[in-house]
């Protein structure tokens, strides 16, 4: 009984043992698999974490891939609109390309035309130039059939002559003949200037010095009426199908030394140019008749009236062309004739030659700053 006690005492003991490590076996167990539960969920914490910045990564790559959409989209319609551009610019370059060859064409067409163009004004200039000379060669001629001025102070000696031609030659000239003790003066201002005036100043000098000198005609009023009768007969005037309207305007005076020889008869005539007298300190203006040497008016009969005057010691006279009255200043003013007989009653007094300085200083700067135009003939005579 003991026995068995025992056996069944040393078995029990041996389970208990058996138990007691299979226990702590399960204990150890249950320690390892709470370690593991708790790595897990350890892992399951560090994998919720990276899930969630997975999430947030695939948010923002979300969000850029949408702004990459619209970025991409945004590109292709500029490519769009640049393809369309490129088209466009393909299309303005092939028009461009053709107005490029036009303008060649027309730029080698210039050119050629550049060159001729060089060609006649090397022309003209050389022409310009032989015309130039032939003007001036004519210039030459004219002053030589001009009275010289010391021939008319030899028998004028208070006398002056203020002559500007607008052009180099002129269409106003001034005559002058002693003849039979007596000085005929004349101021003539042909139709034009330059060199149709010119012409016209070679015929009214040839056929006064033919009038005066050759057939000794000395009476102003008379020296004018074959003057316009030559004239017409010259320019062939007299003839209905006649075109020519040219002539001339003159005032024509004749200085006699009477016999006390302290003062001298002065005889006047005058077509569309008047005489300047001024005597005790007036001016008297004596009209001219109205109509002119020569021209289209054939058929009108012309008298010419003569005037007659005692001049005495410092008595003046003036004649002149309408150039001088006629002269536009800067400002477009015209000097007229009235202004023009107050400078001559403020100047008569001077010196001829001081008279002289006046008016040609007066008159250029007058016209300072504009061209002149016409032909300036002022003479004066002072007894």
């Amino acid at each position: 009984m003991v026995l068995l006690y025992y056996f069944h005492s040393r078995k029990t003991k041996k389970q208990l043992e058996i138990h007691a490590n299979e226990k702590l076996s399960l204990q150890n167990k249950v320690v390892e698999l709470s370690s593991t539960l708790a790595s897990h969920a350890s892992e399951k914490q560090l994998l919720e974490a990276e899930k969630q910045k997975l999430e947030e990564k695939n948010k923002k790559f979300f969000a850029m891939s949408e702004t990459v959409y619209k970025e991409k989209k945004r590109v292709d319609e500029e490519n769009e609109k640049l393809t369309l551009e490129k088209e466009k610019l393909a299309v303005e370059k092939t028009k461009v390309d053709e107005k490029v060859k036009k303008l060649w064409s027309q730029s080698t067409a210039i050119h050629k035309e550049k060159e001729r163009i060089n060609l006649l004004k090397l022309e003209i200039e050389d022409k310009h130039k032989q015309i130039i000379d032939s003007v001036n060669y004519a210039k030459r001629i004219q002053e030589a059939i001009l009275p010289n001025t010391k021939e008319i102070t030899e028998h004028l000696p208070q006398s002056f002559i203020l002559f500007r031609p607008r052009d180099i030659v002129s269409g106003d000239f001034y005559w002058f003949s002693h003849k039979n003790n007596t000085s005929i003066l004349a101021a003539v201002d042909c139709t034009g200037h330059g060199v149709p005036g010119a012409f016209m100043s070679m015929i009214g000098n040839t056929l006064l010095n033919q009038i005066v000198n050759e057939k000794g005609i000395t009476d102003p009023a008379q020296i004018l009426t074959i003057l316009n009768e030559e004239i017409n007969r010259s320019l062939k005037q007299t003839q209905y199908e006649s075109q020519s309207r040219d002539g001339m305007d003159i005032a024509i005076c004749t200085f006699q030394t009477m016999a006390n020889e302290a003062e001298i008869k002065l005889e006047y005539s005058g077509a569309n140019r008047p005489l300047y007298l001024l005597q005790n300190l007036e001016l008297q203006e004596i009209k001219a008749n109205k109509f002119p040497i020569g021209g289209l008016s054939y058929d009108l009969e012309k008298i010419f009236t003569k005037h007659s005057f005692t001049l005495a010691k410092n008595d003046s006279i003036y004649l002149t062309s309408d150039g001088y009255a006629d002269q536009f200043s800067s400002n477009d003013k015209k000097l007229m004739t009235k202004k023009f007989k107050e400078i001559l009653l403020n100047i008569h007094q001077k010196s001829p030659s001081d008279q002289l300085v006046f008016l040609d200083q007066f008159i250029q700067s007058w016209m300072l700053g504009t061209e002149q135009t016409d032909d300036i003939l002022v003479i004066g005579v002072k007894v």
